[in-house]
């Protein structure tokens, strides 16, 4: 597929995300994890994020992170301020994960255990909403300048209604039309915004959009200029975060002026456009 897009400025990193108690240790290092919530249903055969986050103090990042799944060897992590380890459950049944922070040489103790349903009912994490699906985002400026539509897909794990979306703006900073479709693309809900000062801007719907358990929907942005941020290898494997399910390739475009249902993916990318759910 041919783009006309190559990242050339690095965004500082952006960590937007709400952890659980760390584990300290002796050693000053601790981690914990961030998603999939323990207790989580989770489908044979399909990639998981396992997510968290590793540091030492307030604000520094651990020298290394190791995962252990079903108290088997531990094996490095992807990152540590954030980390992020992908597995893919082969058969049904329960799964153990527990992870370690590294710094100064010492490891910490396993963290407490996540435990997954692999093919077998969960427990539905109790929520405190208004909530999004956000986690952590390393966003390139990217030097497209097409008319597109940028979106994300998700299911949602119970029902309620989308009341809006957070956007993280790129270089275009005029109008754009945001979008929720629903299965199958149907327009479920439409509104042009204005605004074009803040970098990261929360939209609230005129009218919230109802949604129901299971179902897929994207929520999207056109934007008649590019200009937008993105961040390739981002969703690499699905992301559980209730009340949200975000599926492998979550980030969708679709290429035309107007813009349309976005169906086409690139890299994993994820284009910063989160919906926003409310019971």
């Amino acid at each position: 597929m041919v783009r006309l897009r190559r990242p050339v400025a690095v965004v500082a990193a952006l960590v937007s995300m709400f952890f659980c108690t760390p584990v300290a240790s002796a050693a000053g290092a601790w981690t914990d994890f961030s998603s999939p919530n323990s207790g989580a249903h989770v489908e044979v055969g399909e990639p998981l994020m396992i997510t968290g986050i590793s540091g030492v103090g307030e604000g520094t990042s651990a020298a290394g992170t190791e995962v252990s799944i079903d108290r088997g060897p531990w094996v490095p992590a992807d990152g540590n301020w954030p980390w992020r380890y992908v597995i893919t459950p082969t058969t049904p049944g329960d799964i153990t994960i527990r992870v370690r922070a590294q710094y100064g040489g010492e490891w910490s103790e396993g963290s407490r255990p996540l435990v997954l349903h692999v093919g077998t009912p969960g427990v539905l994490a109790t929520i405190h909403c208004p909530c999004d699906p956000r986690l952590y985002e390393f966003p390139l400026e990217d030097i497209d300048r097409l008319p597109v539509e940028l979106g994300t897909k998700v299911r949602l794990d119970r029902p309620g209604r989308l009341t809006g979306v957070r956007v993280m703006r790129g270089a275009y900073r005029g109008p754009i039309t945001v979008r929720v479709w629903g299965p199958g693309g149907v327009l479920l809900h439409q509104q042009e915004e204005t605004t074009v000062t803040p970098s990261h801007l929360p939209i609230a719907f005129t009218t919230p959009v109802p949604v129901v358990t299971g179902e897929e929907y994207v929520v999207s942005y056109y934007t008649p200029e590019g200009g937008y941020f993105a961040t390739e290898d981002f969703h690499i494997g699905t992301l559980i975060r209730p009340p949200f399910i975000v599926p492998r390739d979550a980030g969708v475009y679709h290429y035309g002026e107007g813009g349309g249902f976005p169906t086409e993916s690139w890299n994993a990318s994820n284009y910063s456009i989160y919906p926003v759910f409310q019971l």
